[in-house]
């Protein structure tokens, strides 16, 4: 788990109007992934980056 001040760098920008249009589940995802060591949130990126490329390539 984080200290609080790991928890306040990696939060995302966003206004409270932006994090009230969240759901239940994105809020609870948003909180796991923020809960997450840095080499965990590296690993989703990497994947999240080949999924979005396999996507682009399938569209060419």
């Amino acid at each position: 788990m984080l200290d609080q001040d790991d928890k306040k760098n990696t939060r995302l920008d966003m206004s409270e109007r932006e994090n009230s249009e969240l759901t239940q589940d994105e809020r609870k995802i948003l909180t796991w992934y923020r809960e997450m060591s840095e080499v965990d949130r590296g690993y989703i990126r990497h994947v999240a980056r080949l999924l979005a490329s396999a996507l682009l390539c399938v569209e060419s």
